[in-house]
């Protein structure tokens, strides 16, 4: 009996080892990787809408974040895709918003955002959505999608 006790000792002992090394190895913070120099854009459109004028697309909203951050703003980058009329997407479904166009126009105006995209209009269902562009091509966050429609 005293063999076999003599035996079982090493395996707890091996097995009490294995169980500390794995929570000392394993305990830690666990969060996604971040870029930590990299510098956070504050400033958003909130409320877009948008709005057909001859062939061009007018988009307007609020603009929300710190004011001193609006200094360094140097345009906009406009997210879209065309939906054909007769084949929306269906409610729900996610919307791949792949194609862009960058404005280096001034877009705000007393607190404002205003942008004209030329040569748009095009037959079919449209989403837009816009994030304001800063120096050295920072983005900040997203508006909300806005749906248009043009039958041409």
């Amino acid at each position: 009996m005293k063999a076999e006790s003599l035996r079982r000792a090493p395996t707890k002992w091996l097995v009490f080892l294995a169980f500390l090394l794995i929570f000392f190895v394993g305990c830690g913070r666990k969060s996604p990787p971040f870029l930590s120099g990299q510098k956070k854009v504050t400033v958003g459109v909130d409320q877009l809408q948008g709005d057909w004028m001859k062939q061009s697309l007018v988009l307007k909203g609020l603009i929300r974040g710190d004011k001193p951050s609006r200094s360094l703003i140097t345009g906009c980058r406009v997210y879209y895709v065309w939906y054909p009329l007769d084949q929306p997407p269906c409610e729900g479904c996610p919307i791949d918003m792949a194609s862009f166009r960058d404005i280096t126009d001034q877009t705000i105006k007393n607190d404002q955002f205003e942008c004209r995209l030329p040569a748009f209009k095009q037959k079919g269902i449209c989403f837009v959505m816009v994030r304001i562009m800063e120096k050295e091509g920072l983005l900040g966050p997203e508006s909300n999608r806005i749906k248009l429609i043009s039958d041409r």
